[in-house]
């Protein structure tokens, strides 16, 4: 079949476009970490549910640190309150700085689980990536919503390192965050695992065809 007069020149200038355009976006892209700090170990996985779909899970590494936490503090809590429930509560002297040591640590624990557990997917079908618990069938209540983004919007995935300072030392910890066509960016992982980092990044480049950016490393 014949194609067009001019087609071919079409293409290319199209392709051109495209091209020009993602460079001009490049140029305007911060490339200093979007979220300060980041966990020293992996804290996600990207796993393949569907051929239309991708979903981050938690680590094992992120559920057992979490469980630590929840485990130490409700731990403390039920042998401090406990004996308020066998005894005469008014003989029984009640330590509350374990208490409040409890909640501390029990509320992190949760808050972590609530974190690491918070679904972070993209999904072709629907066109979206989201990060939310409970996915909302109206889109007008989605886009009055930051948990959700379009898969058109994404042009580019970013790479970026930095150096973190703790009371222990110091490590590496890498953000892949996504760049959108208006140069703003949206974090998706933040963590310690660099070889995990460069596989995510190869694989939501293949399934949203966009391509990597790498920015470099920054002394935090």
């Amino acid at each position: 079949m014949d194609l067009p007069e001019g087609f071919h020149n079409e293409v290319i200038e199209a392709r051109e476009n495209a091209l020009s355009n993602t460079n001009s976006t490049e140029s305007k892209v911060s490339t200093s970490p979007l979220k300060p700090g980041g966990a020293s170990f992996k804290t996600h996985v990207l796993i393949q549910a569907s051929p239309s779909k991708l979903i981050y899970k938690p680590s094992i590494g992120a559920a057992i640190f979490s469980f630590i936490f929840l485990a130490v503090g409700l731990g403390v809590l039920f042998f401090n309150l406990v004996p308020l429930f066998k005894g005469n509560s008014e003989s029984i002297s009640i330590n509350w700085f374990l208490i409040l040591f409890g909640l501390i640590f029990a509320g992190a624990g949760g808050f972590m689980f609530y974190i690491f557990y918070k679904p972070r997917v993209f999904d072709k079908q629907q066109g979206l990536y989201y990060t939310t618990y409970q996915f909302k069938l109206h889109k007008s209540r989605r886009q009055q919503s930051k948990d959700y983004l379009s898969l058109k919007s994404i042009v580019a995935i970013q790479i970026i390192g930095e150096y973190v300072q703790s009371d222990d030392g110091s490590y590496k910890s890498f953000e892949l965050n996504l760049i959108l066509d208006d140069a703003s960016r949206r974090n998706v992982v933040d963590h310690g695992n660099l070889k995990s980092i460069i596989k995510d990044a190869e694989m939501l480049s293949a399934f949203l065809n966009v391509p990597i950016w790498h920015a470099g490393s920054i002394n935090g």
